[in-house]
């Protein structure tokens, strides 16, 4: 089959990898189009080789505001979708490149399947990842959800049951996969030194940071907290909020801070997160690969769309006020105890074979795609 990957960020690169791979080892025609919402060299072009996936076929080079980025990919894909003719366009997730790759194949006649459907906190938040998840659902014809709590809310909405898929999370699968070569390849412990307690710290959450008293939160926390050591991995826009509130020079200038760009090599990351006493952050994605990986998690928000980490054990929402995070983090830090039970705690989100049955069920939903409903027959 022609299958086209769709994606364009840093975190649905790393979700997608295992797919491509798979589809490659399948002897599938893969296509990889890159939309450009992440276009900063750090998030981008090291990132593919060190996935050890091809570069994109396309890319859509998508930049600007969010409606911009709507209308170049909605505009553009189409006519690759047209030029292309394929028999499934893949996207992944709750982003804007998601949304509108989604948008776009469907009304192209294109079928869309949905890796990671079914997110809901049926909430704003997080802000605007649940109104692309929704939309990207909307779109798609089969949907691959992580657990049975995906599945279940799918279901409240009425998404046909035959279409519906737990399948785990394809995050396990580059976790699992790209830890075992950040041992043995990375050697970013030779430019960071860690000392202990070690905290990996990232907050890139665009309701935190559009939140000039969440953020301040966070950031004092982070400050105040001079007695742990921390790898802060800092997106452009965490940057620009840091620049926005006052309290860049601060971050850079601190001893027990590292205020790192983010790594453009996934094993990198990883390597420094396998070291971690703790990770603190707001990512969606963290959370799913330290409950893979067994690394405690706190998280920056007041809802989270992985309730499922939350319910295992191994990551709890503890907001952005200062006081609270500087409780809960020396909690974890200065607690065996709690550490190491959010340490056993369940992985909720697979065995890292989820990109094995994604392909199982494409292959076997050859030429049936269509979610077109049934003839009457009389």
């Amino acid at each position: 089959m022609k299958i086209i990957h769709a994606f364009g960020s840093r975190a649905c690169a790393i979700k997608m990898a295992p797919l491509i791979k798979e589809g490659m080892a399948r002897g599938h025609n893969n296509i990889v189009v890159w939309s450009g919402q992440h276009y900063d060299d750090n998030l981008y072009r090291d990132l593919f080789d060190d996935l050890e996936i091809p570069r994109p076929d396309y890319d859509i080079e998508a930049k600007g505001t969010a409606c911009e980025i709507g209308a170049k990919i909605l505009v553009e894909f189409e006519k690759i979708c047209k030029k292309e003719k394929p028999d499934i366009v893949l996207t992944h997730g709750d982003t804007f490149t998601a949304m509108f790759f989604s948008q776009a194949a469907a009304l192209s006649l294109v079928p869309v399947g949905h890796v990671e459907a079914g997110l809901r906190t049926y909430s704003w938040e997080p802000f605007p990842e649940q109104i692309c998840t929704k939309t990207s659902d909307a779109c798609s014809a089969l949907f691959f959800a992580p657990t049975e709590k995906n599945k279940k809310d799918l279901l409240s909405e009425h998404v046909p049951e035959d279409r519906i898929f737990v399948v785990g999370n394809s995050v396990v699968d580059a976790a699992l996969r790209h830890s075992e070569l950040a041992k043995k390849k990375s050697r970013i412990l030779e430019r960071f030194k860690v000392k202990r307690p070690f905290v990996f710290w990232s907050c890139h959450r665009k309701e935190n940071l559009l939140s000039e008293k969440r953020m301040r939160g966070i950031f004092d926390s982070l400050l105040e907290l001079s007695e742990v050591n921390f790898f802060c991995s800092v997106l452009p826009s965490t940057q620009n909020a840091a620049e926005k509130y006052s309290y860049a020079p601060r971050l850079k200038a601190a001893r027990h801070i590292y205020w790192e760009p983010c790594l453009p090599k996934y094993t990198d990351s990883l390597r420094l997160m396998l070291e971690a006493d703790l990770v603190l952050t707001d990512s969606g994605g963290m959370q799913e690969e330290c409950a893979a990986l067994h690394i405690p998690c706190l998280t920056l928000r007041y809802v989270t769309d992985r309730p499922e980490s939350v319910e295992a054990g191994a990551n709890k929402c503890i907001g952005c006020e200062k006081e609270n995070i500087m409780k809960e983090a020396r909690l974890v830090l200065n607690n065996k105890e709690v550490a190491d039970r959010m340490r056993r705690a369940k992985n909720p989100y697979g065995d890292g074979k989820t990109s094995q049955r994604i392909f199982d069920i494409i292959e076997k939903f050859e030429g049936k795609m269509e979610r077109w409903e049934k003839e009457i027959r009389r």
